[in-house]
This record gives C-alpha cells, sequence and structure tokens, in this order.
C-alpha cells in the first residue's frame, strides 16, 4: 500500500510538471494578412449562425402570428351579428326586411377592416342538384353586391354556393325548407 502511494504521488509529480511546459506546434507564426482573413472568415460564419437563428425565430413568429389570427377568426366567427338571408321559393331577390341585415353586415366588416367573409349559398331540397347550385350561386352573389353598394371592398367577400347539400334543417316540410333557402355568412379562413 505504500508503494502505491508512493507511485501514485510520483505520477502527479511528473503530470504536474508537464503540463507546465510550453506546447511546440511546429507552426510559424501567422501573418497580418493571414490573421485578418481568418477574422473576416469567423465573423461571416457568425453571421450566417445568427441569419440561420433569425430565420427561425421568423419561423416561428409567424407560425405563431397565423395560430393567433386562426384563433381570433374563429372568436369572430362566433360574434358575426348578422343571422342568415333567406328567400323565397325558386328566387334569388332579397327581401326588404333582410336589407337591413346586410346594411348592418356592412357596417360590422367596415369597422372590423381586417377580416374577409365568405357569403355561402343554399337552397332546399326541392329541384336538382345542377339548379341549386346555380340558384345558391345567385343567392351569394346578390348579397355580395348589396355589401359592395353599401361599402364593402368587394376583394374581402368571397362567394360559395352549397345548393342543398347543407341545409339548416333536415326536414321535409315547408317550415325546413325555408329554413334551407338562405345565405349564411362566415369568417373566410382562407384568407
Amino acid at each position: 500500500m505504500k508503494y502505491l502511494a508512493i507511485l501514485l504521488a510520483v505520477v502527479m509529480i511528473t503530470c504536474y510538471g508537464c503540463a507546465s511546459k510550453p506546447v511546440q506546434t511546429g507552426q510559424k507564426p501567422l501573418t497580418a494578412e493571414e490573421q485578418a482573413r481568418l477574422d473576416q472568415e469567423e465573423a461571416l460564419k457568425r453571421k450566417e449562425r445568427e441569419a440561420r437563428i433569425s430565420e427561425e425565430e421568423l419561423a416561428r413568429s409567424r407560425a405563431e402570428r397565423e395560430r393567433l389570427e386562426r384563433e381570433r377568426a374563429l372568436e369572430t366567427q362566433k360574434s358575426i351579428p348578422v343571422s342568415d338571408v333567406y328567400f323565397e321559393y325558386d328566387s334569388y331577390t332579397v327581401q326588404p326586411e333582410d336589407i337591413a341585415k346586410i346594411k348592418d353586415m356592412g357596417e360590422w366588416l367596415k369597422a372590423n377592416s381586417g377580416l374577409r367573409i365568405v357569403v355561402e349559398g343554399h337552397c332546399d331540397e326541392r329541384g336538382t342538384v345542377e339548379y341549386n347550385l346555380a340558384l345558391g350561386q345567385k343567392r351569394a352573389e346578390v348579397v355580395k353586391n348589396h355589401l359592395v353598394k353599401f361599402g364593402v371592398d368587394e376583394k374581402r367577400i368571397r362567394t360559395i354556393s352549397f345548393g342543398k347539400e347543407m341545409p339548416a334543417d333536415p326536414g321535409h316540410n315547408e317550415d325546413a325548407w325555408a329554413k334551407n333557402r338562405r345565405v349564411h355568412f362566415a369568417t373566410d379562413q382562407k384568407g
């Protein structure tokens, strides 16, 4: 045991003594030009690393902003102030009592200038698929035209027709059909 302690002490002294000697690399010192070039390369690498980090931060920031906009749009969807606009059978003429609804929607859109909407045209189940798609589109377009007339930028309004494919009421009677002949407003998620 005593020999082991002595051996350990000798090894430690040797290692300690060797560590303090300067290391000879065999390389000559760099000239000022070479040092400047190396410094410039290192600065360029550092800028590239910073740019990569900035791009990553920008992407995260963009994704976060898009997430918040989607949440805001969903929240706004819940707060659209106008109920559906209803139509008579086989007609795309807006009823006089619904003009006020469309005007209110126009005012709301002007107050919420960052939003875009979809004006969805719907029909009851009577008629062919093609006929109802065309009628639903005409209903959506006439409501869009009223919104534009009330001062809403046309580029903020997208129209679509669902025909008879998305009934508000699945019934097969006049009350259900009256609820299905409509234009519905939704926020535009495509932006």
